[in-house]
């Protein structure tokens, strides 16, 4: 067997031997985990407190992905007498530009003594000092180089690689690398150049490892806090609500929180915080490098003294950032949920008290008492089920703390009671046309009582003693009412006729040169409601708010309005039919142009009556104004056009003549043109005269055409 080992000088091993015992003295130091605070934007905040002795070295291993948060957050606080020092961790460099800095390189897998191993390393260290082992005893000198030498035999051929080193006395040998024992590096940056290789190697099997070192020098006991953000679940809530026979609501919720770290959460102070804060990934563990120009030498480096002119230098900056603060106020001021008992998960455990016996005492209560529903002891004092949380606001963001340590072990989930109290409400029926046309949903009005914030989150509804439906609900703050639908209601009927139609004119006018007819567009909706069952009931309907369009006045007044319904609340006795109707309209307006207007639409508003007789009259005046204007451009286009003929016609004789020839019959008919030619110039001259008195007159008629349409001014109302 052939080993490599590398030289060790004596500072080198009272190193080793000083890490060694202080990693043994820092072995007993660590910092447990005693707050978490978990966000609904997926980040978590965790504290961590241990006591420490004397100078002290604390070791933090944290998955690739959460590095980049800790570093962005972390704060590290020495307590005591202390002084904090480094914060350190293994770089982040690419293992392939680790191993590109090195001056050799080793192929994971190899062939045997034929190809690659021991041979190729060895190959690759020309020049290194090496203390080589061989029978006759130690050679020292430094390497040449590796020789494959292929020896045939009767059976079989095989490669021999051999070790050529050339000695301080100046000798050169050479060396099987099979007959060797060992193979020693003497020179102290080959070792180091083996090593790097070796531990860029490694880091490449463990990319999902990251181990962040805290140090504190110091002396005495003292206590040290770490505390930082990562990447974790949300927390997410489920409720359950239960309805009396009055239909009142009784509330309870849920926290569901997941531990999916590596390490677990024993006796834990557990927040739970409602809102969303800017957080954000920023890449801070690998190193960045910018990358400069090689700038060639000059050839002339002789320089001359530069006066450089005065400027004005000018510094921008920009940044953003968010954050939360945490206060541990007294327990009497913070705003608690009506307590009931304890009820927890396998994995959890509250003040180290075991679930099992939790468990045990229920089922016991539960034999002792089969007569009590479900919807009973949910909502009575003995339901053994009581709130571990209260809530508090911070800023903008709501807080449940969990009030005792909590207990969550790693890779495990825990379903925590957070709020059980009774709210301000009622059961109703929801109609919304644009979800179902015959029937309504069956559902709740809700009123956050409570001082506390609920985050959005699924809602079982127990009525009775039976399930009911469920149901998604949005984030409830304080005081803000919410319907919440469950079911189908298939005790109530609904059927909706739609009339639409438009309303006489309220208002015509003429303004500006214009005609306006204002009047509204009305839509009425009457919904034939029936209760079917032996019950009272209420239902709100939602009605679409449009952009333009109004509710009239015959229109009972909603409850309340939303941004996108109305709601309108009915009571129907039971078994009762009632006819609901909604009206709406829209203001138009109908615009002419008074210049435009034609006789056909000047009847349409005789026939409507939407002007007088004198109006009428002032009416027909203007068309008759604009009829005028339009003959004489009808007469304009006419001689335009019989000016284009003659012109085109004078082409054509210009082109007879030019190709008679001069004879007898030729002067004649070239006569005949120019006489033709002489009566169409008087005609050019004669529509020249008549274009400008049309031109003349059309300029009267839109002057007094502007000067009636500016005077004219109606105005009456229906």
């Amino acid at each position: 067997m052939l080993v490599i080992s590398c030289v060790c000088t004596a500072h080198g091993q009272r190193a080793a031997t000083t890490s060694a015992r202080n990693a043994d003295s820092t072995a007993a130091q660590r910092l447990p985990i005693k707050r978490v605070v978990l966000y609904s934007n997926g980040v978590a905040y965790v504290e961590r407190r241990g006591l420490v002795t004397g100078d002290a070295s604390i070791d933090l291993s944290f998955k690739q992905s959460q590095v980049d948060d800790v570093l962005k957050s972390m704060i590290v606080l020495d307590l005591g007498e202390g002084r904090i020092g480094a914060v350190s961790y293994n770089s982040s460099a690419p293992p392939s530009a680790r191993l590109a800095e090195i001056p050799f390189t080793v192929r994971p897998a190899t062939n045997g003594a034929a190809d690659g191993g021991i041979a190729e390393v060895l190959a690759q260290l020309q020049g290194a000092q090496v203390l080589v082992s061989t029978s006759a005893g130690p050679i020292k000198g430094a390497i040449l180089t590796v020789e494959k030498q292929q020896i045939r035999s009767e059976k079989e051929a095989r490669v021999v690689n051999t070790l050529v080193i050339a000695s301080e006395g100046g000798d050169i040998r050479s060396f099987d690398l099979l007959e060797l024992k060992g193979i020693k590096l003497l020179d102290g940056d080959t070792r180091r150049d083996i090593n790097e290789f070796a531990d860029a190697a490694a880091s490449s099997r463990r990319r999902d490892a990251k181990t962040i070192t805290v140090t504190s020098q110091g002396a005495g006991s003292r206590e040290l806090v770490v505390s930082y953000t990562i990447s974790a679940p949300i927390w997410k809530t489920t409720y359950r609500v239960v309805l009396d026979k009055e239909g009142k609501p009784f509330f309870q919720g849920w926290a569901i929180v997941d531990n999916v770290s590596e390490e677990d959460w024993k006796g834990v102070q557990l927040s739970l915080v409602s809102g969303s804060p800017i957080s954000f990934i920023q890449d801070l563990q690998r190193p960045f490098y910018r990358y400069r120009p090689v700038i060639p030498m000059p050839d002339d480096i002789n320089v001359t003294p530069q006066v450089y002119e005065t400027g004005v230098g000018e510094n921008f900056g920009q940044g953003s950032g968010g954050g939360a603060g945490y206060a541990d106020k007294d327990a009497k001021t913070r705003k608690n949920a009506v307590s009931g008992n304890r009820a927890d998960a396998q994995s959890i455990s509250l003040d180290g008290v075991d679930s099992n016996s939790n468990f045990a005492a229920t089922q016991n209560s539960f034999i002792r008492s089969q007569v009590t529903t479900v919807s009973e002891a949910l909502t009575g004092e003995n339901s053994g089920v009581e709130t571990a949380a209260s809530g508090e606001e911070i800023g903008d963001l709501f807080e449940y703390r969990i009030d005792r340590p909590m207990t969550v072990m790693r890779n495990r989930s825990a379903l925590i009671p957070i709020v059980q109290t009774k709210m301000d409400g009622e059961k109703i029926s929801v109609y919304n046309e644009g979800v179902r046309k015959d029937r309504p949903l069956s559902g709740m009005r809700l009123t956050n009582i409570t001082p506390l914030t609920f985050e959005s989150g699924s809602l079982t509804v127990i009525e009775g003693d039976a399930y009911a439906g469920e149901s998604l609900m949005e984030r409830l703050k304080p005081k803000e009412q919410r319907l919440i639908s469950y079911a189908l209601d298939l005790g109530t009927h609904v059927r909706v006729r739609q009339n639409l139609r438009n309303e006489p004119a309220r208002l015509i006018k003429a303004v500006d040169g214009v005609f306006q007819v204002h009047y509204f567009r009305a839509e009425e909706k009457k919904y034939e409601i029936a209760n079917q069952t032996d019950r009272k009931k209420v239902m709100y309907i939602e009605y679409p708010i449009r952009q333009g369009w109004i509710l009239s006045p015959s229109t009972q007044k909603p409850d309340y309005s939303t941004q996108k319904y109305h709601r309108f609340r009915i009571e129907l006795d039971p078994f009762e039919n009632k006819d609901f109707l909604v009206s709406e309209s829209q203001p138009l307006v109908d615009s002419y142009q008074l210049t435009s207007i034609s006789k056909e639409q000047l009847e349409l508003f005789v026939s409507r009556r939407y002007i007088d007789s004198a109006t009428r009259q002032k009416l027909e005046g203007l068309i008759r104004l604009r009829d005028q204007l339009n003959g004489i451009d009808a007469k304009m286009d006419a001689l335009e056009q019989e000016e284009g003929s003659i012109a085109d016609d004078q082409e054509r004789i210009r082109e007879n003549i030019t190709a008679l020839s001069k004879t007898a019959e030729a002067k004649q008919l070239i006569a005949r043109y120019i006489a033709k030619a002489d009566t169409q110039e008087s005609r050019i001259e004669e529509i020249a005269r008549e274009r400008k008195r049309l031109e003349t007159e059309r300029a009267d008629l839109r002057t007094k055409l502007v000067t009636e349409v500016r005077l004219f001014e109606f105005e009456q109302k229906n």
